[in-house]
């Protein structure tokens, strides 16, 4: 198939409709294939828009006012989504426009079943930021999430009216309100952090060997998969999980902030190895990083503010010297002799 094949709107929306061909079905699976966004990109299209793989409700004229009545008792809360991507926005208000013709004639009044409340647990709503990228995110509670780069959250359509649980792949910072009755818990592979109201981070990334959390304010409880305590965090604490050896590292009256700079435009590495440098500067720089030779046995201590990839780089070559190759979103790094 032609490498440069993208599927327009309108095959997307045959596709999530299971409206499509054979043909046009092998095409889009073949580019959803050839590259990790192309699915992400589906995957944000069919939450964006749940609606198009559900039929219309039509509401008869004559019984406005009672059928308003009883979707003002239904109606959900609405989330709201901030993500730094230009590219995207003028892709999905093409897309609205697009959806907006196909929604019907005049004279019909569609009532799109995601904007009522889903009494089913089992539908959920995803947000995913990408790689170079960050997103906030104001839940449907009022709590704030700012989601680093490469980072997915995902929750129930009930969230808030029986539980606040959202499940976390990536690093996020939550600000979280306050309810006596009803926890707050974000669910990562290893563990569970459980809050009622506080500010916090969360590290948790599925290539990441550990899960680290780092309390601002409040209180939170640090749970194991079986929903055992193991243990509080208290103001400028700090725990971490390594995942290999299921080992847990606590620290407490450190300089929590350190670890939420990013959301603020600031990456800190505070005596870290290579490759946790490595890892944070592909994501944050939306690359990805190839590294030959040997690497050093060094750890690494400084930040990013506006700095590019390519000054970050020389840096690295003062303390280890290496040779540098940048080609679009891909670099490579060889390692020198001193």
């Amino acid at each position: 198939m032609n490498s440069s094949y993208k599927p327009s709107l309108e095959q997307l929306v045959r596709y999530l409709r299971k409206e499509s061909d054979v043909k046009e079905n092998a095409a889009i699976v073949a580019w959803l294939d050839s590259g990790e966004q192309n699915r992400h990109y589906l995957l944000q299209l069919e939450n964006e828009w749940i609606h198009l793989k559900e039929p219309p409700l039509v509401i008869d004229r004559a019984d406005r006012p009672g059928i308003w009545n009883k979707i003002q008792d239904r109606i959900q809360p609405v989330v709201k989504t901030v993500v730094f991507d230009r590219n995207r926005f003028w892709w999905l208000v093409s897309a609205a426009a697009i959806l907006i013709f196909l929604s019907g004639t005049l004279g019909t009044y569609f009532i799109q079943r995601n904007i009522l409340m889903n009494k089913s647990s089992q539908e959920h709503t995803v947000v995913y930021t990408a790689l170079g990228q960050k997103s906030q995110v104001v839940l449907p509670d009022g709590s704030k999430a700012w989601l680093n780069a490469g980072t997915k959250i995902t929750y129930s359509h009930a969230f808030n009216q029986y539980d606040r649980k959202i499940t976390l792949e990536g690093e996020a910072f939550f600000d979280v309100v306050k309810k006596e009755n009803m926890p707050f818990t974000v669910q990562t592979s290893h563990l569970d952090v459980v809050v009622k109201g506080t500010a916090f981070d969360v590290s948790a990334y599925a290539d990441d060997a550990k899960i680290e959390v780092s309390l601002l304010r409040g209180k939170v409880a640090i749970k194991d998969k079986k929903g055992q305590l193991i243990g509080e965090l208290k103001p400028n604490d700090w725990i971490q999980l390594d995942k290999r050896t299921g080992r847990y590292t606590q620290i407490r009256q450190l300089d929590a902030v350190q670890y939420s700079t990013w959301k603020s435009e600031e990456l800190v590495f505070e005596n870290e190895p290579l490759e946790s440098v490595l890892k944070k500067l592909e994501r944050w720089y939306g690359v990805q990083i190839n590294w030959s030779g040997a690497k050093a046995d060094r750890r690494y201590t400084f930040k990013v503010k506006t700095e590019s990839l390519r000054e970050i780089l020389e840096l690295i070559n003062v303390i280890t010297p290496i040779q540098y190759t940048i080609a679009g979103k891909s670099v490579a790094i060889v390692s020198k002799k001193r």
